[in-house]
This record gives structure tokens, sequence and C-alpha cells, in this order.
């Protein structure tokens, strides 16, 4: 999927009402939203405003083992998860619900993946089908039928197949297939040469080694393996973009017909028809990793392609096999998030749940935890967001008249969706047992899997979410022109009840304007209001915008994410846009209400300060070194510090809040300051 999961980096009981902007603004219930605890006096906020902010916090916070990180957004999860497992707890117990019903589902998948003793006592048992029918491949188009056959049911070998809207026909539905294949978060963690990456490439062969090992190899057996698989790896890596690459939604849109794709690569289209896919035409994302895959497994010893399709299904399922196999996916990835004790099985198996059945538990988690009047209410700050945005728009002076004409009408035709889908899926056709995970890991994928391919060449069902309920984040899809809020994100450290205008909007406010920035960033103002990329600017226009995105570029490049690793400010570029411009519109917008337009203070803190206090306090993370470097090799966004000294260094509102002169180290000169949106 090519839309911005964006708030984040990849619930309660209470729901908020979210202050009209007319409101007094007042914070009432005789508590403070702003957690002043977490401020350290010893740092002036002039110099270093994410440690003032939140250096009591980082000082007295431990990050929990089982975590790679702790803040605002891993507390509120944490909390998600207590609620989840709640309701999947109580529906588990019963052995009385209607088959088929979303609470027989849910609860019985739960059961399932909580059946320890009974995986224990299953062993490999479950997966020994998919083993044996690779073990049975005798030549490559046996091999590709096996492809095909694990993309149906969980696993997804060699590439990156989905199904979503045309790019440039945005109302039809096509098949998407994009490079993939890799073990490792992308292909820069199989060259670079540092001692860090060394040794996660060893790590990794470690692990793939254990995994042979634990199903009966001889070690030497097994160390040949992880070494031929490896070897594979690399050369897909070889032949993979980096993730900066990746982002050029042009260079990644390329149609060709089945055709002509079969006659490159012959047996495509019968790859295709084992697939499902009946269509003329397909997208291919990189076409060169396409040609170089199909040279790469006509020259790879059949036996190794094997022995690559065994540990993937192995490592796939390796959550839901006997404890050895979760120890020793756990101890691999130590090496890329930190963690030092792995996180309680309910809270995994409940986030499994979530992940497979998101609209079965999502009806059941919003009826308890998100009442139907919260929609209502929180479309009134996106509102006047949305329309602060377009006052902005029409006051740009880089942009021309005909440009911001078009800019309006793409923003007028952003569709808002809160909490949750108007319409659930239905999985009614889905058979879920107890007593076996790894069927029911099959049979909701091959349900999604089936339902997806049935969307070829079909109307784009705009109505759909791709995040469930309770998940803590929230998206812009550009092919819909929509901005999606989920109802896990709309409450506290987010969205407070009794919390004044200025907190509000300095918290979920800032998480809208980012949202809707996000089509307006390097990468979504490239679609137009209908979602079809289309070039819609003039060329001068284009121009003004990219030299202004290179400033960004140029001031994150600048910041450090971890030891010696500088943040890459390409990858991160189109956050730092929806950061920069999202907090500059949801200011302006926190302007129009009654507190906004005041000086009232609260807790001696001026109607500003609290807004841009508010801002760092949802930023307040903490990540473990180890997590810290795989972010700033693979994730779009910044690190939390830079985050928002990054983007309140660029605003004068912050300047006058907080006093910064041109000697303090948050202040940017004006020539270096960036405003784009």
């Amino acid at each position: 999927m090519k839309w911005s999961l964006s708030f984040l980096i990849s619930v309660s009981v209470l729901f908020f009402s979210c202050q009209h902007p007319a409101g007094s603004g007042k914070a009432t219930g005789g508590t403070d939203p702003l957690d002043l605890s977490s401020h350290d006096t010893s740092v002036r906020p002039q110099s270093n405003f994410f440690l003032y902010a939140n250096g009591a916090w980082l000082k007295r916070t431990v990050i929990p083992p089982s975590q790679s990180s702790w803040g605002s957004f891993s507390t509120l999860r944490d909390s998600i998860s207590a609620r989840l497992y709640r309701i999947l707890d109580s529906i588990s117990r019963s052995t009385s619900s209607v088959k088929g019903s979303i609470a027989q589902q849910a609860g019985d998948l739960f059961y399932s993946a909580m059946d320890s003793a009974g995986i224990e006592r299953r062993g490999l048992m479950p997966v020994r089908p998919e083993l044996d029918s690779i073990g049975n491949i005798k030549n490559t188009a046996d091999l590709m039928n096996e492809i095909a056959a694990e993309y149906k049911v969980n696993h997804g070998p060699f590439i990156s197949f989905y199904v979503s809207a045309d790019d440039k026909n945005s109302t039809l539905n096509a098949a998407h297939f994009d490079q993939g294949g890799l073990g490792l978060p992308n292909r820069d963690f199989y060259f670079k040469k540092d001692s860090a990456s060394v040794k996660i490439r060893k790590g990794y062969t470690d692990y793939i080694r254990q995994i042979f090992t634990l199903t009966g190899d001889h070690p030497a057996e097994a160390d040949k393996k992880a070494m031929a698989i490896m070897e594979l790896e690399t050369a897909l890596a070889k032949i993979s973009k980096g993730p900066v690459a990746l982002r050029d939604p042009l260079a990644n849109y390329n149609k060709e017909s089945v055709a002509s794709l079969n006659k490159t690569m012959p047996g495509f289209k019968n790859f295709l028809k084992n697939l499902g896919v009946n269509a003329d035409t397909v997208l291919m994302g990189q076409p060169a990793f396409y040609r170089g895959l199909y040279a790469l497994i006509r020259k790879t010893p059949l036996q190794t392609l094997k022995t690559y399709l065994c540990f993937h299904v192995l490592n796939d399922d390796a959550d839901y096999l006997p404890h050895d196999f979760v120890n020793a996916k756990f101890e691999f990835n130590k090496l890329l998030n930190g963690q030092t004790q792995m996180r309680e099985r309910w809270k995994r198996m409940g986030s499994m749940v979530d992940q497979q059945l998101g609209d079965a538990i999502g009806q059941l988690y919003v009826q308890q935890y998100f009442p139907p009047e919260a929609k209502q209410r929180i479309n009134e700050m996106v509102d006047n967001i949305l329309t602060t945005y377009g006052e902005r728009i029409r006051q740009l002076d880089w942009m021309s008249d005909s440009t911001k004409q078009k800019a309006l009408v793409k923003l007028q035709a952003i569709v808002k969706k809160v909490g949750y889908p108007d319409k659930w899926k239905d999985y009614s056709s889905v058979t879920i047992a107890r007593d076996n995970i790894i069927s029911n890991l099959k049979a909701t994928t091959h349900y999604a899997y089936l339902r997806d391919i049935h969307k070829i060449g079909k109307p784009v069902d705009r109505s759909e979410w791709y995040m469930t309920p309770p998940t803590v984040n929230a998206y812009y899809n550009p092919t819909a022109n929509d901005v999606n809020f989920p109802a896990g994100i709309l409450q506290p450290p987010f969205y407070f009840i009794s919390g004044d205008d200025a907190v509000n909007y300095g918290a979920i406010g800032i998480g809208i304007g980012h949202e809707i920035t996000h089509g307006f960033d390097d990468q979504g103002r490239q679609f137009d209001a209908d979602g079809n990329l289309k070039e819609w600017w003039t060329a001068e226009d284009a121009r003004k915008f990219k030299a202004r995105a290179q400033k960004i570029i140029d001031q994150y490049n600048g910041y450090i994410a971890v030891d010696t690793l500088h943040v890459n400010g390409d990858l991160t570029q189109g956050e730092n846009i929806a950061d920069n411009g999202g907090t500059a519109i949801a200011y302006a917008a926190f302007k129009k209400t009654a507190q906004g337009k005041g000086d009232e203070k609260i807790d001696g803190l001026t109607p500003d300060q609290r807004f841009f206090l508010a801002g760092a306090q949802i930023w307040r993370t903490k990540n473990r070194p180890e997590y810290q470097r795989t972010l700033a090799l693979s994730d779009p966004h910044s690190p939390p510090m830079w985050r928002i000294n990054g983007m309140f260094s660029n605003m004068p509102a912050f300047y006058k809040a907080f006093h910064v002169e041109p000697t303090d180290s948050m202040y940017r000169p004006d020539s270096l300051r960036v405003k784009i949106w």
C-alpha cells in the first residue's frame, strides 16, 4: 500500500468531546492535561525544547524490558492491549457463542493462540504440509506454483503482491507487484559495513541456522543452508531499490501488459493464473527487480530456492510454533529492537487477533470504548483545521493562483474518516477452530487474500479502512484523498475531554494537520483531488516547492539519529514536511479559538506556551539505541527529539512564546527557516 501511515513511525474507556473553535478554552475538572512534572527546568527551552519539555520524564523513565521504546504512544498502546485482553479473555472463555459470530471467531482465534500447551504438543505438525509441498518441488514451474500457493495462506516469498487502487485511475482496483523477499528490514542492511550492520547480518545467519537445527538438521547441514539463504537474499538485495528510491510514486508506477511480461519472463502468465489474478495488465513497482528475480531463479540451484522457502515458512509462523522457535526469533530481533524480554503472550496474541480479524474485535471494542457521538465532536476540530488550511493556501506568497485553485479543490475534496468504518467486513465465511492457531492464520489470511483478488478490475470502495479501530495511529491515503483517525488515538494524551484548546490543538490538532499535509508533501502533492497520480502544478510552482522541500532535507540531514548516524533527510522528507505544515496549520486554527485569541495563563503558562508544550508532550519517547538505529535506516519519520525541535525552530510563534534569541540553539536564521504550508 502506498499511503502515509504517518503520525507515528508504524484504548481508553474515556472519550472526549472536541472543544468547539469558539469554546472557552479553559481546563476543567481540576487536572491539567499537561504533565508539568516531565519538565526539566535545568534545560532552557531556547536551547533544547524537547529536553526542556520532557527531560525529567526521560531521566526517570526506564524502558520496560519487553519494549523497544517507551512514551506517549506506547503507554496508550499498552492501555489498549489491556482493554482488548479483557474483551478477548471474556469471549474466549465462552463455548456457547454462535458459530460464525464475531465473538466466536475472535474468541476462538485468541484461545488457539494462547494454547501454548497444545502448540508444544503439536510441534511442527501444523506446518508439515507446507514443508512437504516445498520438498516435492521438482522444477521451476513447481517452484512458481508453490510461491503462488503460499501467497494464499499467510506467506509472501520473493515478491510483494497486493491489490489496491490504480494510482493513475484511482476509481479502479489493480494488481500491484513490488519488490520483496528480504528477511532484513531493507536492502541497506545487507551491505552496510559498520560494526552494527555486520553484527545484525551475523545474527540473522545464526538465526537461520538455528531454525534448521530445530527442525532436526545436523549443525553442518543447517550452517550450509544458512549461508546459501544469506547469499540468495544478498543477491535479492542487489536488485532491490533502497528506501529513498521507493518514495518516488512516478518512478514506481509501471503499468505493463501480461502478454509483454510473459515474453520477457516466460511462465509469468501462468504464475498470475495460479495467484488468481485475471487481468490483461498489472502494475509493476520495480520492473528491474522482477527481471533480476527471473534471472536469479533460473541460475540459483533449485535446492537453495527450496531451502529459502522452507525457512520463510518457519520464520513467518515462528511466533505460533513451540517455544524454541519463538525464542530463536526473539533473540535475533533483539539486535534490531534492543528488547531484553519478550512481550507477554496475551499482548502479542491480542495484537495478532486485531491484525487478522480487525473488524470483528473492532466492533466489540467501539461498543465499549467509543460512543457514537464522539465522531461528530472530533469532526468539528477536523473541519476547523481544514478551513484554516484553505486560508493558508490562499495566503501563500510562493504559489501561483492557478495552482492555488487546484490545491483548494483538492483540500475541499478530502474525506475525513473518524473512529471506525461505516460498514464492517463480513467474516462469516471464515472457519475458526479452538485448537489450531496455524490453521486459523491460514483461514483468516486466505479470506483477506480472496477478498483482495475479487477486487481486481472493480471499483474502489473508498469507505474501506486500512487500520483497525483500536490502532494508535492515523494515515492519509493519496489515491482516496482521505484522512483516517482510528478510535485508538482519539484519547489522552492526544485528546482530553477536560483539556483546554491549547492542549488539544497542540496534541491531536497537530496530528490532524499532519495527516492533511500528507496530501501536499513531496509524494502526496503528485496526486490530484480525485486521487490520481497526475501533474496539476505549474512547472514553476513545482520548482519552488522542491526548493523549499530541499531546505527541509538539508535541515534534518544535520541532525544525529543515534551515535554518529545522521537522520536521512531524503527518507524522512515527507514526514518532516507533514510535521512542519501540520503544526503551523494546527497553531493557526488554535488562534481562532477564544483561548487562542486571549492571553490568560493556566498554571503560569500562556496559551501559546501550552500549545507547544502539548506538542512536545505527545512525542516524549525514549528509544533503545538498537531500535533507534533500525528506525534511522528504515523508517520515514525523524527521531522524536528532532520532530519537535526541528519543526518548532521553523515557527516564529514559538520564538515569541519562549523568547528565543539569535544566540540560542533553537534559533534558526530566517533564511534557513522552512515554510511550505
